[in-house]
């Protein structure tokens, strides 16, 4: 359930559907509404996939490392990537700056996309 929920937010439906009506197309022409549709769709469901593997991958990693340990109570978004870098080591570049660009990354893009669509919602769509 939570991996739906981080998949299909609703500031990004609002978004999604301010970007497809700023496109111009003729309504009177039916083959470019249909191809307009078709591109749509191929955008909305390519987005989608791409966002659903990324959240399974970083789901599956949690899970097959912390699943039925001690330490999966403690877990949180302060030490997670501490735990990861015990478990997965250091190398060249430490696992927790990993964790940490993931972060600032996914906050950077939910900042943006919610500023957006509250823009496009606050204009009267």
């Amino acid at each position: 359930v939570g991996i739906v929920g981080c998949i299909i937010m609703p500031h990004n439906v609002y978004l999604h559907s301010a970007l497809v009506q700023s496109r111009e197309i003729d309504p009177k022409k039916r083959f470019r509404v249909k191809e307009a549709l078709r591109y749509y769709s191929i955008e909305s469901t390519g987005a989608l996939a791409v966002s659903f593997i990324i959240n399974v991958c970083v789901t599956t990693v949690f899970a097959k490392s912390f699943y039925k340990t001690d330490i999966a109570d403690t877990i949180g978004l302060a030490n997670a990537g501490d735990y990861l870098q015990e478990k997965y080591g250091g190398g060249y570049f430490p696992i927790y700056y990993i964790w940490a660009v993931g972060l600032l990354a996914a906050g950077q893009s939910s900042t943006i996309t919610g500023t957006y669509a509250g823009q496009f919602i606050m204009g009267g769509f």
